[in-house]
């Protein structure tokens, strides 16, 4: 089970975030840069400020939809956060959950070793990873000091486990003689809990200070919940919730089209309101019947076995419920279904235990429930929830709307009614209704834009909020209660409705053809744009969007400008011979460090220890407390590294500096291992000595070290793949239509687009000057990391685009005078080599204010708006 697209963009913003705060070291400053990066400001109608929620702790939420695969993103998190982190920490997680029922199959999923889950987590700890419940950890079921240090702990915990006043509950904080092998652990920041024994469970997990997985986050807002986090001394919190809360810290957000485009839901819902329940009982059937017949030609097509499910919402009646629930399945009988085709699922009664509803020996087709179904019920199957409440009563299906969303196989289906979840109701106030459909859609994390009304007198798809409001006051009659306050069928009407369902199946099939052709136009219009690029609809009222200029977008919109390309190899006769994008990656084949220097200068980390021990002086609660680890790296080593021979602590070094490093392109574990040995092998007593002390600048400098060979070996290959013609240039990059930059300039003529990006000091200047040349057409300052880059051994985003009245492309690269340095040259030669390539409408300049690179190419200003106006 692999990641998705957008799965995959979740994990990069999750990345990104780590990087730029290890760089930064202060969490709100790493969030702002964050969404600085995304072109997103903070404040001033962006993204709110960071929430310091329990301080120092770097707390970030990912907002994914329900069926967006919560969980797997959750398995898929766990490495880099902890790679983010010092490599001798011990390596706990709490995974909270709201439910017993997310909690009975959270752990079921993650020890199953064959579940998807468990196998993700597996393959990036190398199995060495073990799950506990709440009962093995009180009985230290293997769960001591010694097993944890050398493995991956999970514990799974229901939020009540933990801020719960439940006598049964409270074990967890009281004296456990079965975890006295924790009194030698040392913890990160630990601190004495009020009313908690020392060796107390919720003690013992303060000291492992954990990274703190808190599943459906939303339920996890108030004061106890705070406690409750702050009791487990985390040292980083990730929330993963459809629907953040007001203090939610928000990195990644992902949107329907987003899920429908990679077929994890069936949307749009298609909402129908009927005249009354029969009516709604009988088309609820007629229509399963009809999504069966396609289901059975699915699965000749595909061989993928579906049957589609019907959920009965009942009206909840205190004291009668089971009466209700017995008509309901009385009714159903009445009129031909076969009993084994019907289960009831209340929180008191449960005919779906033991059940495996995907298996073809299960003949379930119809589920009757209130709201016992609401959360961690996934069962792709369900695909019409039909509320049996009287006409009169207010219906909610809010709560359970989530459970008829997920699309079965995860796979867009041949026959279109398969690709979309359907709604029944029989309410006079159908607006009241459809609000609560608005609001179930919305707890799932997606909105009005999501649902499709079908029925008589219904004109419009999609209502705005006026209109709601104005339908509401024009409600059909007052709430009358029906037959007394006796929950009946009329056997009757539902034989008289069995006429009418041709019909209405029509009307069904109509929407489902129109809205599947909607979205196949819709993926046509996105399939050429990097999934990267894609922008969750919820960002971009945070954004400034800025579009092309209309004088110069045709003309702009059509052209391409040139990027590297690599030539494939074809390994047989029947392989497809296609050349690619050329990637930094594509030029470390072949790249080794067995024959590589290991000259490294370890005398500037003493000066930077000093460095960063100062900024950390203060208090300072926005810095992270995983990054103040230095008590527990050299308790660890104290105990076991210091007492060793010089040679037995150089391979203990080597261990930790290559957990440090992690995984590095292209570089075998045992070949980066080796290298890492042939470093320490020269180290002095007294290097020895300081690497003791501090083991994380050492793997710092040489992972520098790594990067910048590898570096020198692309640079080497890309040009003499160039010389053989493997790597060549052609046009390739379109122009966006419109940006959204943070900081904008205006009031510069000749602008791309509407506003610009604005520069420093001089760079405002150059456009300027650029902007007042007659020969000029348009200028646009490129932005950095997000659109036009030169892709050549590093990846180089010239400051300026300009064209000229007769067509030709420049690209300039602006240069303070003190820029002036050996990564200015390197740019320099491969932007004047893609021009070269390009062809003679193609140009590249690197413009400084006084001083010159003295290479081809690199001018100051004077000299660089002399060779512009005789362009």
């Amino acid at each position: 089970m692999e990641l998705k697209q957008y799965q995959q963009k979740v994990m990069y913003d999750l990345e990104d975030f780590l990087e730029i705060l290890n760089e930064k070291k202060k969490i709100n400053i790493s969030y702002e840069k964050f969404w600085n990066k995304r072109g997103i400001a903070i404040g001033h109608g962006g993204m709110k400020p960071y929430k310091n929620n329990i301080a120092g702790v770097p707390h970030i939420c990912l907002k994914i939809p329900t069926g967006g695969g919560k969980t797997f993103v959750a398995c898929n998190s766990i490495q880099p956060i902890f790679k983010a982190m010092p490599s001798i920490k011990t390596k706990a997680v709490v995974w909270l959950v709201p439910s017993t029922t997310i909690l009975e199959q959270t752990i079921k999923n993650l020890k199953n070793r064959e579940h998807p889950y468990r196998q993700k987590i597996n393959t990036h700890f190398k199995n060495r990873v073990e799950i506990y419940t709440k009962e093995e950890l009180l009985s230290g079921q293997g769960f001591d000091l010694g097993t944890v240090s050398e493995q991956l702990s999970i514990f799974v915990l229901s939020y009540d486990a933990l801020r719960s006043k439940k006598k049964d509950d409270r074990k967890i904080y009281q004296e456990n003689g079965y975890l006295y092998s924790f009194d030698k652990l040392n913890g990160n920041n630990s601190f004495k809990i009020e009313n908690a024994d020392e060796t107390s469970l919720i003690q013992v997990i303060n000291k492992l200070n954990p990274l703190v997985i808190v599943d459906e986050s939303h339920n996890a807002e108030t004061f106890l919940s705070l406690e409750m986090l702050y009791n487990l001394n985390p040292s980083f919190i990730l929330d993963l919730t459809a629907t953040p809360k007001a203090n939610s810290n928000i990195i990644s957000y992902v949107d329907a089209m987003q899920l429908k485009k990679e077929n994890m839901v069936k949307l749009p819902v298609v909402v129908y309101n009927h005249h009354d329940k029969e009516e709604v009982l009988i088309d609820a059937i007629e229509l399963q019947k009809n999504l069966e017949i396609k289901a059975i030609q699915e699965e000749k097509l595909t061989g993928n076995y579906i049957r589609p499910i019907v959920l009965f919402q009942a009206q909840p009646k205190r004291g009668e419920e089971s009466e209700t629930f017995d008509k309901i399945k009385e009714a159903l009988i009445e009129i031909g279904i076969p009993k084994e085709q019907i289960a009831i699922k209340t929180s008191n009664k449960n005919e779906l235990k033991g059940l495996d509803l995907s298996k073809k020996s299960c003949e379930i087709r119809f589920i009757i429930t209130v709201n016992a179904l609401k959360e961690g019920w996934d069962c792709p199957f369900a695909y019409i929830l039909a509320t049996l409440a009287n006409r009169t009563s207010q219906v909610d299906v809010e709560q359970t709307l989530g459970r008829i969303l997920r699309q079965p196989y995860v796979k867009r289906h041949q026959e279109e009614l398969l690709n979309l979840s359907y709604v029944f109701t029989c309410s006079n106030d159908f607006y009241g209704t459809l609000e609560n459909i608005i609001k179930g859609l919305n707890k799932s994390g997606y909105s009005e834009k999501d649902y499709r009304i079908v029925g008589d007198n219904i004109q419009e798809n999609k209502i705005n909020n006026n209109e709601l409001f104005n339908l509401k006051q024009q409600s059909i009659s007052p709430l009358v209660p029906e037959n007394g306050n006796k929950f009946e069928f009329q056997t009757n009407k539902i034989v008289e409705n069995t006429e009418k369902t041709i019909e209405f199946t029509e009307k069904i099939i109509e929407v489902a053809k129109k809205e599947e052709s909607k979205f196949k136009e819709k993926l046509h219009e996105i399939k050429d744009e990097n999934p990267f690029d894609l922008v969750a609809e919820e960002l971009k009222s945070k954004m400034k969007i800025y579009h092309m200029n209309k004088e110069f977008e045709e003309e702009a919109r059509k052209l391409k400008l040139p990027q590297f390309f690599i030539k494939t190899k074809q390994n047989s006769l029947f392989d497809i011979k296609a050349d690619k994008k050329l990637s930094k990656e594509d030029l470390l084949e072949g790249f080794s460090l067995k024959q590589e220097d290991i000259k490294i200068d370890f005398d500037i980390i003493k000066a930077d220890i000093v460095k960063i021990d100062l900024e950390n002086q203060g208090n300072d609660e926005y810095i992270p407390k995983y990054q103040k680890l230095d008590k527990e790296a050299i308790s660890y080593i104290n105990e076991h590294v210091s007492q060793k021979t010089d040679s037995e602590k150089i391979k203990d070094f080597k261990n930790i500096i290559f957990a440090q490093l992690g995984k590095i392109n292209s570089i075998s574990e045992i070949e980066i291992k080796n290298y890492i040995e042939r470093i320490l092998g020269n180290f002095t007593k007294e290097q020895i000595h300081d690497l003791e002390a501090t083991p994380y600048k050492y793997s710092s400098s040489i992972k520098k070290k790594i990067k910048e060979l590898q570096e020198k070996y692309q640079e080497k290959i890309f040009y003499s793949s160039i010389e053989s013609d493997k790597i060549f240039c052609k046009e390739n990059y379109m122009l966006k239509k419109e940006i959204n930059p943070v900081n904008t300039s205006s009031g510069i003529a000749k602008s791309l687009y509407e506003s610009e990006e604005s520069g420093n000091k001089f760079e405002n200047k150059i456009a300027l000057e650029i902007a007042s040349l007659n020969n000029v057409k348009w200028w646009h300052r490129n932005i950095s990391k997000k659109e036009y880059y030169i892709n050549g051994f590093i990846n180089h985003f010239p400051d300026f685009l300009v064209l000229t009245q007769d067509r030709k492309v420049l690209m300039i690269e602006t240069k303070g005078d003190y820029l002036s340095n050996e990564e200015n040259l390197k740019k320099l030669r491969l932007g004047r080599k893609l021009a070269e390539l390009a062809g003679p409408k193609y140009k590249y300049y690197m413009v400084f204010e006084s001083k010159t690179l003295k290479e081809d190419g690199a001018y100051n200003i004077e000299e660089f708006l002399k060779i512009l106006r005789d362009l």
